[in-house]
């Protein structure tokens, strides 16, 4: 009977509290409708150049009037079997051009050569044998040729994003066995297309995931470590004593600012020395941009918890109010999940979550090696995530100050 009345007690405080009650409410349709939104979707617009110099002709030799001309037009064929509901092709006319951008603006290039189409046929006549076809009123016998004819396609991919490289390439495969389908003929496309990967395979799916993975903790631990420390100060009249002091609210939030970001720093440097001598995990970057990166991570990780403490009456309502922030972190700033399966809406979302930008940053320094001129569009958005966030809790504690 006491164990009922403390229960009905403990209820009534709890749901008595509106911001509570909301975040009981709200918090789990929350989690559900984003994971249902986000990881619901399949590859879209992903960007992909192809260069067809294929002439469509193919020689191939008979055994009635030795060797005939065959307009076949295969690389036209490709082009129009490609997955545009998957990919968005680009036709260029520069192989070298086109190579040079993987990396950069597209995820892969496929170069078809002026010969593909001869290429293709003979190759197939070969791993077929004899076929019968009608051409210009005769039905003639083709027969393999002695040799192979010119080079095969060539496919340039960007493979520092394991999870994308294979769906890329799942795709393009598929177009080109549309194409050999065709030929009435076992051969694969393996035996005509020429893969080339950027990185060559080194890139483990534990390298591509360790630094969305050392961001997230980052996250976690920095956010929920700053928001419950000032709400257990504030509730504890510590924070009281420091606003009614002679110290400016800029002061206490520089203060605040410097503590926990070197806390989160000192974390870093743990989960990096760590993650690197215990699982090898790839760092191909300078290890000084990578610091500035998580600097200002930090910085803008260390505010928003600022925020958080202002909001919450109590720790238990911090700690909510950090799920609210953890979980699309962990769901839409591609970290497991590829940013490019997302619909459109909940892809706009991540744009303002600070882990997108800190993920892409580290990935693109640690997998690939990627510089400042590279890392301008992240680096500024941490920056500006970092001002907006330090300005916003000088704000709250000047706030806070006048209430003390």
């Amino acid at each position: 009977m006491t164990s009922l009345i403390l229960t009905r007690n403990i209820l009534q405080r709890i749901l008595g509290d509106v911001r509570t009650l909301a975040l009981i409410v709200v918090l789990p349709l929350f989690f559900i409708l984003l994971y249902g939104s986000s990881f619901s979707g399949s590859y879209s617009d992903l960007p992909v150049f192809v260069v067809n110099e294929d002439n469509g002709l193919a020689s191939v030799p008979t055994a009635e009037l030795g060797r005939i001309t065959l307009a076949v037009n295969l690389g036209a064929a490709f082009v129009e079997a490609l997955d545009r509901d998957v990919l968005n092709v680009s036709l260029l006319d520069d192989p070298e051009a086109a190579q040079a951008l993987v990396g950069g603006r597209a995820w892969a290039a496929v170069i078809l050569p002026k010969s593909f189409s001869n290429a293709v046929v003979n190759e197939a006549v070969r791993a077929g044998g004899e076929r019968r076809i009608d051409f210009e009123g005769d039905r003639l016998t083709l027969i393999p040729s002695e040799a192979a004819d010119g080079p095969t396609a060539t496919l340039i991919i960007d493979d520092s994003n394991p999870l994308l490289a294979q769906k890329l390439y799942q795709t393009l495969n598929a177009a080109f066995a549309r194409v050999l389908e065709s030929q009435q003929s076992s051969l694969t496309v393996g035996a005509l297309l020429d893969v080339r990967r950027l990185y060559d395979g080194r890139i483990r799916m534990l390298d591509f995931t360790a630094p969305g993975i050392i961001g997230f903790a980052m996250t976690l631990i920095t956010v929920m470590l700053t928001a419950l420390s000032i709400v257990r100060e504030r509730t504890g009249g510590t924070l009281t004593r420091i606003l009614i002091a002679p110290v400016s609210a800029w002061q206490i939030t520089l203060g605040y600012t410097l503590a926990f970001s070197a806390i989160a720093v000192f974390q870093t440097a743990e989960l990096f020395l760590a993650s690197t001598f215990l699982f090898g995990i790839q760092l191909a970057g300078n290890p000084g941009v990578v610091a500035l990166i998580i600097v200002l991570f930090a910085i803008g990780l260390q505010g928003i918890g600022t925020l958080i403490s202002t909001l919450s009456r109590n720790e238990a309502q911090a700690m909510q109010f950090v799920l609210f922030l953890v979980i699309p972190s962990i769901m839409l700033s591609g970290v497991f999940w590829p940013q490019e399966t997302m619909p459109t809406a909940i892809r706009s979302l991540s744009y303002v979550i600070p882990l997108t930008y800190a993920n892409s940053a580290l990935r693109k320094v640690m997998l690939t090696g990627s510089g400042f001129a590279e890392l301008a569009s992240e680096l500024s958005a941490l920056a500006a995530i970092a001002l907006v966030a330090v300005s916003l809790s000088v704000i709250s504690m000047r706030r806070q100050g006048h209430t003390a």
